[in-house]
């Protein structure tokens, strides 16, 4: 089995790891993988040594043990050929299968209940170093194709499927459950044409309440920006899919015809800890 394909296997199943894409996945299989290694190992050595310190106790066992070499000795010498010493390893096989299973079934028995605690450890490890090194001062979700609409989405999966069916570029370039921001609360900015203030949504606000003067309106509308604050679902940090999410969510009621392609969130400036963003719109 390669390294993507036991990535792949031993990721299944584990929602820790959804957060990492497959290369950070990899990484921490590899990890897990060399302390399987180095565990099993020991296992099996110490069962060999109980082994062999059971011969000095039990004379049935040092008796056992005896006859089984001189079997594979017997089985081999008499062959001379590569198939001749295959038999006899075939024939050999009996006599050496009870202690092969006695070192095989508790090493093979321990790297499977432990695996996944494992994995599920150094994923969180990994993810406290990431984040301890994420100083969210960068455009975010740069390389999503996406286009707002009026339809708001109250589920990640809707809004996951839309996305990734959207244009085909997003099947290999969009991981949902992906960091997005270091932050458990973010102020998003992004610019409108509304008709008023009864536009807005509870947690939104003008940034600069001129822009509403009478002189400003052009075609019955005032071009704005407009700013509001999102928490984390998990108090720590937005993944891809639930921030941009909610920004969709946000601007549903705004959306301008020819002025709905997502470009991504471009990093401002922090306030009070505070990342803030302004949502590129193209068309």
């Amino acid at each position: 089995m390669d390294t993507h394909a036991r990535t792949v296997k031993w990721s299944k199943g584990i929602s820790e790891m959804d957060v990492l894409s497959l290369a950070e996945k990899e990484i921490v299989c590899n990890k897990v993988a060399k302390q399987l290694f180095v565990i099993c190992v020991t296992i099996a050595t110490l069962i060999l040594i109980a082994i062999i310190a059971g011969m000095f106790e039990y004379p049935w066992l040092l008796d056992y043990m005896t006859d089984t070499e001189n079997t594979v000795n017997q089985n081999l010498s008499t062959a001379h050929s590569q198939a001749g010493r295959a038999g006899g390893t075939m024939a050999s096989l009996p006599r050496m299968l009870p202690v092969l299973a006695a070192m095989l079934i508790p090493t093979m028995a321990v790297f499977y209940i432990i695996k996944k605690p494992l994995l599920k450890r150094e994923t969180r490890t990994f993810v406290e170093k990431k984040l301890a090194a994420d100083s969210s001062t960068e455009d975010v979700l740069t390389s999503v194709y996406w286009a707002f609409s009026n339809q708001e989405y109250m589920s990640n999966d809707a809004f996951t499927k839309d996305i990734m069916n959207y244009i085909e570029d997003n099947k290999a370039n969009w991981n949902p459950n992906g960091f997005a921001v270091n932050a458990h609360k973010v102020c998003i900015v992004y610019e409108a044409f509304i008709t008023g203030s009864e536009q807005l949504r509870i947690n939104e606000h003008i940034v600069d309440i001129t822009d509403l003067d009478e002189d400003n309106r052009i075609d019955g509308v005032f071009q704005t920006d407009i700013k509001f604050e999102l928490s984390a679902e998990n108090r720590r940090y937005f993944t891809n899919v639930e921030l941009l999410r909610k920004i969709h969510n946000q601007l549903a009621n705004k959306i301008v015809d020819g002025l709905d392609s997502f470009e991504g969130l471009e990093y401002v400036e922090t306030i009070n800890t505070v990342p803030v963003y302004r949502v590129m719109i193209g068309d």
